[in-house]
């Protein structure tokens, strides 16, 4: 994602795709991480939340690194509780109000290390802005593009919304679930797209999950016609995941490259 800062703009969710092809789409902007640091006109650090996922994410030093053309997001054991009380901490990047996708298609090539008990790495999408009941999460919805747990040989695709979280409509349509295998230890091109009428998973080129829009008459049921942003974290424990076991650590996440296209 590195062009610039005014393109990273990308409300391309005025634009009405049905369907995908590589004739018709667009680059619209691209990070390739060949540079020493983080560009801060498209990232922001993570900060410490109350969830499971943010728990220990961390703005020191080191845990977000650009080195050798990858972003580089590192789960530690923390040696220095003073300044600091918790276990671990984590490194992880978001592009709210910076790199924004709408109707598009992104890729991310990603190489996760497998030695890890406890470690979440996940590829992610929220709402940039509020529904138009001005509510916010689950609301206006979030995607997971790819999450894995622990060393598993696969990766968990699910869908987030208000229809789905709060009013538990979570098999009609499914919203997750599936286990799409990837290659462990090596690097893996995660895609995800979003059309006007479902959202598309990819691993390596193959569709993995769909999430269509239904005729239910409810707007709670496809929050994602507006434009979202993307975080990249390397998170450690949690209920999902379980505990984490501190000889397993530190474990790293790589990220090659994102592309947006439209």
């Amino acid at each position: 994602m590195r062009i610039a800062a005014v393109a990273i703009a990308l409300c391309v969710a005025t634009t009405s795709l049905s369907s995908w092809s590589a004739e018709v789409r667009k680059l619209v902007w691209k990070d390739e991480f060949n540079g020493t640091s983080l560009d801060t006109n498209r990232w922001n650090l993570c900060e410490q939340g109350k969830s499971d996922w943010n728990r220990h994410m961390s703005t020191r030093k080191g845990l977000v690194e650009v080195k050798n053309g990858a972003l580089v997001l590192w789960g530690v054991a923390n040696k220095d509780r003073k300044s600091d009380p918790r276990p671990y901490l984590t490194g992880g990047v978001q592009s709210k109000g910076k790199g924004l996708m709408g109707i598009g298609k992104v890729e991310m090539r990603v190489k996760f290390e497998d030695h890890q008990k406890g470690a979440w790495p996940a590829l992610w999408m929220c709402g940039d802005q509020p529904d138009a009941q001005g509510r916010h999460w689950p609301w206006n919805g979030e995607v997971d593009i790819v999450e894995r747990l622990n060393g598993d040989p696969f990766v968990y695709h699910t869908v987030h919304s208000g229809w789905t979280f709060v009013k538990k409509h979570t098999k009609d349509p499914p919203h997750g679930g599936v286990k799409a295998p990837i290659r462990q230890g090596g690097w893996n091109v995660y895609g995800f797209e979003i059309t006007d009428k479902e959202l598309i998973w990819s691993v390596n080129g193959k569709v993995t999950f769909r999430y269509p829009k239904t005729d239910c008459g409810d707007p709670d049921q496809w929050p994602f016609d507006k434009p979202f942003y993307f975080l990249i974290d390397m998170q450690l424990g949690g209920k999902w995941v379980g505990e984490v076991e501190e000889s397993t650590l530190p474990v790293r996440m790589y990220i090659d490259w994102i592309r947006v296209y439209k």
